[in-house]
């Protein structure tokens, strides 16, 4: 009877190759085994099942009994399930901790191109994790302003969750952030959300009827991210991202007429 699917891919999502996950469950459901009974229960070959024993026990879940013929014996499972678990904490954790150290490095040393800004650039960045991380990261790394012409619903889930930690981040840095909404639903959760938005310090908030033709954010008048299907959700557009000057300064116009227009009430 070979070992549970289920109960292999546990093992493998703990760190064991699926030949490993295999001749552990294995020998932990026969008991201390000889390598010619191990392949059949296993139904792994007996040069595979030498490999995975070797490494099973440098893991500490087989141990090797001296004697002729030798025999192998698991680590009871509950126990190897622990040290599995442990040992991937462990691994995340310092994969945590060395993606930290990279951040504050980036952040400290200014690693960003140097010429950037006397190369103007155009990038298609595309849709998904990959264009909220972008934009984040704009958020977060802006010194002076945040200008935005956005959809109610794109302000309302930014706002409360997918940029929630990054905005509060430029607040605390007081960078000054303005945005031109599409007015929104006549709630008392909308109404709520533009209060709390309202009462941050150097924020401002105006409003359009309907949605706006063209999403964009200008992000210290230094880089723009135009949103290219502006009526889907965030994830599901590709943004065009360009520190060219000449289009920075045309979406800051362009701005800067809709906010001369725009209402500063809801109703």
């Amino acid at each position: 009877m070979e070992p549970s699917l289920s109960n292999q891919q546990v093992l493998v999502d703990l760190g064991l190759t699926l030949k490993q996950a295999r001749v552990y469950l294995a020998l932990a459901r026969i008991g201390p085994s000889r390598i010619l009974e191990l392949s059949k229960t296993s139904n792994v070959t007996r040069p595979d099942v030498y490999e995975a024993l070797e490494k099973l026990q440098h893991l500490g879940l087989v141990e090797k009994i001296i004697k002729r013929p030798v025999e192998y014996r698991a680590t009871p499972l509950d126990e190897g399930l622990t040290l599995l678990l442990k040992t991937k904490e462990n691994q995340y954790q310092k994969v945590r901790t060395e993606t930290q150290i990279l951040r504050d490095t980036v952040r400290r040393e200014k690693l960003e191109p140097q010429n950037q800004t006397e190369n103007p650039q155009f990038v298609l960045v595309p849709e998904g994790e990959t264009v909220i991380q972008r934009i984040s990261t704009a958020i977060e790394n802006a010194e002076s302003s945040i200008e935005g012409v956005l959809s109610w619903k794109r302000f309302s889930r930014g706002i409360s969750s997918t940029f929630a930690e990054s905005i509060e981040k430029a607040w605390t840095k007081n960078v000054e952030i303005r945005f031109i909404v599409e007015k929104p639903p006549e709630d008392k959760t909308s109404k709520e959300l533009v209060q709390f938005f309202r009462e941050k310090p150097h924020t401002q908030i105006r409003f359009v009827r309907g949605h706006p033709n063209t999403v964009f954010g200008i992000y210290d008048r230094k880089e723009v991210y135009v949103i290219v299907v502006s009526k889907t959700d965030l994830p599901s557009s590709p943004a065009l991202w360009s520190n060219d000057g000449a289009l920075i300064a045309l979406a800051s116009d362009h701005f800067e007429m809709l906010w001369a227009t725009a209402t500063k009430n809801t109703d």
